[in-house]
């Protein structure tokens, strides 16, 4: 898989560590770097994550603003 950093400039970091991050994939698909949900969060989407999937959380206008 080779990815593509599209993350919008206002929210790359400088220091590469802990940053929300989007990348385009070369399969047709994103990758997104973003901070786990809490239990309670969690706990709102619960029945409709499965069990080889995540659920993050990104900074609003992180993707409308993707490069």
């Amino acid at each position: 898989m080779k990815l593509n950093d599209i993350t919008p400039e206002a929210f790359v970091c400088h220091t590469q560590t802990c940053c929300p991050a989007v990348f385009e994939t070369d399969a047709g698909s994103y990758v997104i770097i973003g901070k786990k949900l809490s239990i309670e969060a969690q706990a709102l989407v619960e029945g409709r994550v499965g069990a080889d999937e995540f659920v993050i959380e990104i900074p609003k206008g992180m993707l409308a603003n993707a490069k």
